[in-house]
């Protein structure tokens, strides 16, 4: 299996996260030699031997003997865009160079993200097209980057359809969310998404683009358009760096909706963006 790691954000790793990557990376190196090991071993030596190997590191984070049958040989590469300058064209460039890699699955995640080192193989177990972390803002009000797709006439010089958003803030947690979860077509932010890359012939380009929206959104909107499902695990929780001095976790969220309930009655069913 070929896996492609990218890195879009334009700030890059700082003091806050890239001690975290740096063992994130050494963690993924450490899954490609279980799988070559396995490999030279054979599968019936390896299964005698692999109760006795060490966690890679912690439990949730181990492949079972099931995840590397699937994995085969493990291939990794990086693709490193986190010092552009427009994030859109970075995820554009990291999607194209994968898919001249041959990657099986692409993985990105923000700069400004943290998260636990299981959450690769949480939603890549999914085996699904397009399927994302749950992640909250960095600004208040803070809220889940989880929103519902609104499809809507636009009457002008020329007919068409245009697609706003509405922020989901009560989402269901700790469960694989889809369209149904949503009351409508999902879209969400992305902080730290798995693709397949094989949505990516699905759906021509551009891929990721700001036309008054986030290309978070755009992407999203361009799955709808195509019929690719996307589906969001809020079980595999990230950390959003503030502007400040501390991260935005579901944690977090919970309790600033609690302390801020006025603010939030007056954002219920915002529209966010526009396509």
């Amino acid at each position: 299996m070929k896996l492609a790691i990218g890195m879009p954000w334009y700030d890059g790793p700082d003091i806050k996260t890239f001690a975290m990557y740096e063992d994130f990376f050494m963690y993924l190196g450490q899954l490609r030699e279980r799988t070559i090991f396995k490999d030279n071993l054979g599968d019936e030596e390896f299964k005698k031997v692999y109760p006795k190997l060490p966690s890679l590191h912690n439990e949730e984070s181990d492949p079972s003997i099931e995840d590397l049958d699937r994995m085969g040989k493990l291939d990794i590469a990086l693709i490193d865009y986190s010092q552009t300058s427009l994030v859109g064209k970075a995820r554009e460039l990291i999607a194209e160079e994968a898919q001249a890699w041959g990657a099986d699955y692409l993985l990105t995640w923000d700069a400004d993200m943290k998260f636990d080192y299981s959450a690769f193989l949480k939603l890549w177990r999914h085996n699904l097209p397009v399927v994302a972390a749950l992640a909250f803002t960095s600004r208040p009000p803070y809220y889940p980057v989880i929103m519902k797709i609104v499809e809507e006439a636009v009457v002008g010089n020329t007919f068409k359809t245009a697609m706003n958003s509405h922020i989901v803030f009560d989402y269901p947690k700790n469960k694989l969310i889809s369209n149904s979860d949503v009351g409508g077509s999902l879209a969400f932010g992305m902080g730290m998404v798995l693709y397949d890359m094989s949505i990516f012939k699905i759906i021509p380009q551009p891929w990721f683009t700001s036309t008054g929206c986030g290309e978070d959104f755009f992407f999203c909107t361009r799955c709808h358009e195509y019929g690719v499902p996307r589906h969001m695990d809020t079980s595999v929780k990230t950390s959003h760096k503030r502007w400040d001095v501390d991260f935005i976790d579901e944690e977090y969220y919970d309790k600033y909706k609690l302390t801020n309930k006025t603010v939030y009655e007056k954002m219920e069913g915002v529209e966010l963006s526009n396509v």
